[in-house]
């Protein structure tokens, strides 16, 4: 059997409450196309929008993060492609990044 993801209990959810993505939508005052992205896993709510969507859908944020603790890391693509003229720029800010092989 599969894992449940987020967006598959979201969808489950919405459709148990007879609410279309757009009544969803605007009851957490979001776009119909955040609804769609966040069922179709291609994101996940921000933290404001994860407590809007847990009350809209009547469940609790520690619900929703146990979905999301239990989708696979295997599910994330986790390579980064950044360019030496990036790194570049990012350190010119302040900013300190770690490269791959730096041990740190």
């Amino acid at each position: 059997m599969d894992k449940m993801t987020l967006g598959n209990f979201i969808a489950k959810r919405r459709r148990y409450m007879r609410l279309t993505q757009e009544e969803l939508a605007e009851k957490i005052h979001v776009s119909k196309s955040a609804i769609a992205k966040w069922e179709t896993d291609a994101g996940i709510p921000d933290r404001d929008n994860l407590q809007r969507l847990a009350k809209a859908i009547g469940v609790s944020v520690d619900d929703l993060h146990k979905i999301i603790g239990t989708q696979s890391s295997e599910d994330v693509d986790l390579q980064v492609n950044i360019t030496p003229e990036v790194i570049s720029a990012l350190e010119s800010y302040g900013y300190k990044v770690i490269r791959p092989g730096d041990g740190r």
